[in-house]
């Protein structure tokens, strides 16, 4: 796996613990969020969708023909933690919502560095 693949394929892992958290403990997994439903079924479908995400990670992590989509995951990654932050000073979200984000930027950060090695010793 290149630099970049394996940053791919590990952030795959915190994907896969954050949807099956919330597909199976939805409950607990908004707790810790300050947020309450009545009704988690759609919680614990977005629970299912990050499942599935989570194999997409682990299965292009292990190919370097994927590069483009691990180009476009640092944006959207990062994307996440300032419209989380927004979200925040809308009013929309407590600001512990942050802290999930922040991993998701660090993952597109650990990519992003990841890409200009590989790039610099050829791997790309």
């Amino acid at each position: 796996m290149t630099r970049a693949g394996k940053s791919i394929f590990y952030f795959g892992f915190w994907v896969l613990a954050c949807g099956i958290s919330l597909m199976f403990f939805p409950q607990f997994s908004l707790g810790i969020a300050g947020m309450s439903l009545n009704d988690y079924l759609m919680v614990r479908l977005f629970g299912m969708i990050l499942i599935y995400l989570a194999i997409y990670y682990f299965v292009a992590g292990r190919r370097p023909a994927f590069r483009p989509l691990y180009l476009t995951t640092v944006f959207t990654r990062s994307s996440a933690l300032l419209i989380m932050i927004l979200f925040v000073l809308l009013g929309m979200a407590k600001p512990i919502v942050i802290g999930f984000t922040a991993v998701d930027a660090l993952g597109a950060l650990w990519t992003a560095l990841a890409l200009r090695a590989d790039g610099k010793a050829g791997a790309a």
